[in-house]
């Protein structure tokens, strides 16, 4: 759940034309319950699940920029169709919330109270794009007229938003970039400690069979060196109760 994928079925060969987006910190937290690109760049496509509407780069597999979190759950959400920073999410208190990046980022631009049922769907007519249809879970379908401000396209307002999401898209992917660095960069140090504790362990490995080996040669040589003694005592001794000398005669007298 949370998780967005792309499918290609011009490109089959690798993994079946499947991308997987971000599993990690950039996925939802539940279950994405509306995705759509944006009219003026179809690069860019807006996801809406748990409290959060959250802006993509089909070349990027983590999130380029994301709403703050709302007060409820959100179900639903689409963007403006004549204005290219404008985007409108539905949440679960009944109430509608329109986001102009155009204007700001940070802050919503308009809220307002449909009911007190869930929202479950939101969908803008195509023409001049003020008219926006709102259905709630009990199957009420409320029609609203928003301002002209909110539907009119803005001066140079194309070019800024294509601006802004392309400045976006890079800052996320220079990121991404120095994030794979660092890990590539750990795992390069762990390999290293590991070569290291290897060769540490060797040369522990090499002394203490070397120390052995030392053991045994004394051990050997205390064995031999006992065997001459012994065999010296015998060499000097005759046989048994007899004892030699040139001082006694024959009859045993001195």
């Amino acid at each position: 759940q949370g998780i967005v994928l792309s499918i290609n079925l011009r490109n089959r060969k690798q993994n079946n034309g499947i991308s997987v987006y971000d599993t990690g910190p950039g996925k939802h937290h539940g279950p994405i319950y509306s995705i759509q690109r944006n009219p003026a760049h179809n690069k860019f496509f807006m996801t809406i699940g748990d409290w959060t509407a959250r802006i993509w780069m089909e070349d990027l597999k983590t999130p380029i920029m994301t709403t703050k979190y709302h007060k409820a759950y959100l179900t639903a959400g689409c963007w403006s169709p004549t204005r290219a920073g404008v985007f409108y999410v539905t949440r679960m208190d009944g109430v509608l919330d329109i986001w102009d990046y155009f204007y700001r980022q940070n802050e919503i631009a308009y809220s307002h109270k449909v009911g007190d049922a869930s929202l479950s769907s939101v969908a803008l007519s195509n023409g001049s794009g003020r008219l926006v249809a709102v259905g709630d879970a009990n199957g009420t379908v409320s029609l609203l007229e928003v301002c002209e401000s909110l539907a009119a396209p803005q001066q140079n307002e194309k070019n800024a938003i294509g601006s802004m999401l392309e400045r976006e898209f890079k800052q996320e992917k220079n990121l991404e970039q120095r994030d794979r660095d660092l890990r590539r960069a750990k795992a390069l140090e762990l390999e290293a400690i590991k070569k290291d504790s290897t060769i540490e362990k060797d040369k522990k490995d090499a002394k203490m069979e070397e120390q052995l080996r030392s053991v045994d040669a004394n051990f050997l040589n205390m064995i031999k060196e006992a065997e001459d003694d012994e065999s010296k005592v015998d060499s000097l001794s005759g046989p048994a109760g007899l004892v030699t000398g040139e001082g006694l005669s024959q009859d045993g007298s001195a």
